[in-house]
């Protein structure tokens, strides 16, 4: 059995110190408040005892490197043609990752879509997974599109996940654990994206708001719409 790295060790903590509530982290990861909790400390279900998915979930708080781990165990989910795939495969398969890497936070690594094959190919028993399958090679399987489009969001330090651009690096709303608390914001502006939203809560125009911030309308409207989401 190969030992587990732990990451933390070879950083300086900004990743991995407690900063998000349950209910924050849900909403950033789009899942549910009691999803968090269940796959951080695991739950009972008719009498029986689940473990939790993640095995380094502790405390009342989650940190960066546990949140984008959730978000990308959502992700594998909602992957399979559609449908949710059963709790059990999704943590097998992390499990089978942290063996593979040695990595204490495979789903936060660089390293996951080389895995990605490996990864997959335990979450056959879940269901249909015919979306995971490569067209040209039908006995290989490959991560899914979601899980791809996912990677590409994130930008790594050090192999790990140290920012997330959740509508894609091409607008510049950004969550990094060393701005603004890890909150959403809009990149080289310092405004959060909750900042926005209070405004134009308040009454203010979009015009207005983007003249004030000095950034384009269509920035602001797409700040909104996000924020929409992750409001908790």
């Amino acid at each position: 059995m190969s030992t587990v790295i732990h990451d933390h060790q070879a950083l300086d903590g900004w990743r991995t110190e407690s900063m998000y509530t349950f209910g924050e982290a849900a909403h950033l990861a789009n899942v549910s408040t009691t999803t968090v909790k269940n796959w951080l400390f695991g739950y009972t279900v008719r009498g029986r005892d689940v473990p939790p998915l993640f095995p380094s979930g502790s405390g009342a708080m989650v940190s960066f490197l546990q949140m984008i781990e959730i978000m990308v165990a959502g992700r594998f989910r909602r992957s399979a043609s559609g449908k949710n795939v059963p709790f059990r495969a999704v943590r097998d398969a992390y499990l089978n990752a942290r063996e593979l890497s040695g990595l204490e936070y495979p789903f936060a690594h660089m390293r996951l879509e080389g895995l990605g094959g490996h990864i997959v190919h335990l979450l056959r028993e879940g269901g249909s997974l015919d979306s995971f399958q490569a067209l040209d090679a039908p006995e290989q399987w490959t991560l899914p599109g979601l899980l791809r489009e996912t990677i590409d969001q994130l930008e790594y330090d050090q192999e790990l996940a140290a920012r997330w651009f959740p509508i894609g690096k091409n607008v510049p709303i950004v969550v990094d654990p060393r701005l603004s608390t890890g909150l959403p914001v809009i990149q080289g502006r310092g405004v959060t994206v909750q900042a926005i939203r209070k405004r134009f809560q308040a009454g203010l125009r979009i015009d207005f708001i983007a003249r004030d911030f000095e950034m384009d309308p269509h920035l602001v409207e797409t700040a909104l719409q996000y924020s929409e989401r992750v409001a908790a």
